[in-house]
């Protein structure tokens, strides 16, 4: 690939000056929001989920925007869809702020209720399908959602529950609506109230570093503004290296990762919608599938986590299928290892991205691309001029120079509002806008950033994160186990693994202890690598477990 003039924090906001002249539509305003901070939002776009997609048949029609398992439906379908369950969940008594839930693989299924529940002005709360019993319980209490949408694997765990179940699939389930009949009607309109733009239009549950998932609160504001801010940055890619990553006619996405995650949801998921891309809808990852999904409906774009990638790379039959109509492979979740960036150059020529972003802020935060990816393969990238911004603090929030490390924080109107029933996390997390991410990093003179490190306690496993202490207190009830350490171990598929440093003082089963643990973590949260020890785990002078110490005894063949 031949290289091109790096990208900086400078031409990219030139660019984007020169842009906001000839689109309007992407023009910013200063607003100050419901936290006293003032933000630039962008000036002309929806103000709530249900404009765009009022927005959206306007524009795409009758163009595919759903393909799963055979069944085929059309912008206009979709939402025609969705209004009608917008209006059965409003004759339910749901009502704008209330919260409606989602607990199934990806499906079309999955998407009509999203975008009716966002449609109606309710609050969406997407939960992990991979959860076992009792995260999922926790999940569907902690939220206090009225009614939810699930399959009956999903329900099987959740059955003596007191909340209103709507069934997908065959199979009929005493006292449980099924979901066919929630989307039959010819409703031409939502139901008549709406949400405002700073109300919560979505819940996503993530690991915290305390050991209990985070219900994190993202508005309709931070939604349309981290939509419309991807879209800049392809835009401006376009004026400065002659790229196009949207608006590729006929262009089509595979839909590769969990609809509950942030990256589903809003970059493979609802970006597509404002973009006009065909969604190629996967239930689950399988490496060989998606080969024969790019083939078969000449998939355009490609992304997930560098797992994903790393499958592709390596997958024994790659040579016999055909990728030619891929434009770009991209990842997020956590950073692909420098030798993955290369060998994926190398074998498909294809320009790979790479962003960086959180639940907490909507997904967007820094993005980086093609050239300036290879010429930069250990950066994160740059931010989004003028919408959003990276700086790095000391202990004492105070902002260092170019090139000091330290704990990156991020100012958006895509940031979280905070976190669900959770208002000292959110205090200890948001200051004055600014967010701490919990990652450690520093800026160069061009505005790339750098992470280097984690500050918090969290294990970022094919971009999903793992809380080292929820893992540590699900082996601690284990009889046997005196005391456990868990780390993030380094992996070349999945950047890291669980590893699980034990004191027992007897000899203890591994296979037993996973089996044991499947009763209270997804399987994705169990350890990998276990190490034993029958004496006492090393400690620091605090007396504070020795995490860097146990890291490296489990790090060790």
């Amino acid at each position: 690939m031949p290289k091109t003039k790096l990208t900086t924090e400078t031409n990219l906001k030139a660019a984007f000056a020169e842009l906001r002249k000839t689109n309007p539509l992407l023009d910013l305003e200063k607003r100050t929001l419901k936290n006293d901070v003032e933000y630039n939002v962008f000036k002309s776009a929806p103000k709530t989920l249900r404009d765009l997609f009022d927005a959206i048949p306007l524009l795409h029609g009758d163009f595919p925007l759903l393909l799963d398992q055979g069944q085929q439906l059309s912008y206009s379908e979709t939402i025609s869809k969705a209004k009608n369950l917008a209006n059965y969940l409003a004759e339910q008594g749901i009502k704008p702020g209330d919260k409606v839930g989602i607990c199934m693989q990806n499906c079309a299924e999955w998407i009509i209720a999203h975008l009716a529940i966002s449609g109606h002005g309710a609050t969406s709360v997407p939960l992990n399908s991979w959860w076992r019993e009792e995260e999922l319980k926790y999940g569907v209490e902690h939220s206090e959602i009225k009614i939810i949408f699930l399959d009956r694997k999903r329900y099987e765990f959740i059955k003596d529950l007191a909340v209103q179940k709507v069934i997908i699939g065959e199979d009929q389930i005493d006292g449980c609506t099924d979901f066919l009949t929630t989307v039959k009607g010819n409703h031409d309109t939502w139901p008549e109230r709406n949400a405002k733009d700073e109300d919560v239009n979505v819940i996503l549950y993530t690991s915290g570093s305390t050991g209990m998932p985070k219900g994190v609160m993202l508005s309709h504001l931070a939604v349309i503004n981290a939509l419309f801010g991807f879209y800049t940055f392809g835009e401006l890619r376009g004026i400065i290296h002659k790229e196009e990553l949207l608006g590729v006619e006929n262009a089509s996405i595979l839909l590769n990762v969990p609809l509950f995650h942030v990256t589903g949801l809003i970059t493979q998921f609802l970006l597509s919608m404002l973009g006009k891309r065909n969604i190629v809808l996967m239930r689950k990852w399988d490496a060989t599938e998606a080969l024969e999904l790019i083939t078969k409906h000449k998939v355009t774009n490609l992304s997930g986590v560098p797992a994903q990638s790393w499958d592709l790379l390596n997958h024994p039959e790659v040579d016999n299928y055909d990728l030619s109509s891929l434009t770009d492979i991209a990842a997020g979740g956590a950073a692909r290892p420098e030798e993955q960036v290369i060998n994926l150059d190398k074998k498909f020529r294809i320009p790979q991205s790479f962003a960086w972003g959180m639940t907490e802020t909507t997904a967007i935060g820094t993005l980086l691309r093609g050239n300036d990816y290879l010429e930069r393969p250990n950066s994160a990238g740059l931010c989004v001029p003028d919408l959003t911004e990276i700086r790095i603090i000391d202990d004492k929030w105070n902002f260092l120079d170019v090139g000091q490390i330290g704990e990156m924080v991020f100012k958006s109107p895509t940031n979280t509002i905070g976190y669900l029933k959770n208002p000292e996390e959110t205090i200890n997390t948001i200051k004055d806008g600014w967010l701490k991410t919990g990652d450690l990093g520093y800026l160069d003179t061009d505005g790339y950033i750098f992470i280097v490190d984690r500050k918090k306690a969290l294990i970022i496993r094919g971009g999903e994160n793992i809380s080292c202490l929820e893992v540590e207190n699900a082996l601690d009830k284990y009889n046997g186990i005196v005391e456990s350490c868990v780390c993030g171990i380094y992996d070349e598929k999945f950047g890291e693994v669980v590893g699980a440093y034990i004191y027992a003082e007897e000899d203890l089963d591994t296979n037993l202890i996973k089996e044991f643990l499947s009763k209270y973590l997804a399987n994705y949260k169990a350890p990998e690598i276990f190490k034993f020890t029958d004496k006492p785990l090393p400690r620091i002078a605090s007396e504070k477990l020795d995490r860097v110490g146990i890291k490296e005894l489990l790090a060790k063949k």
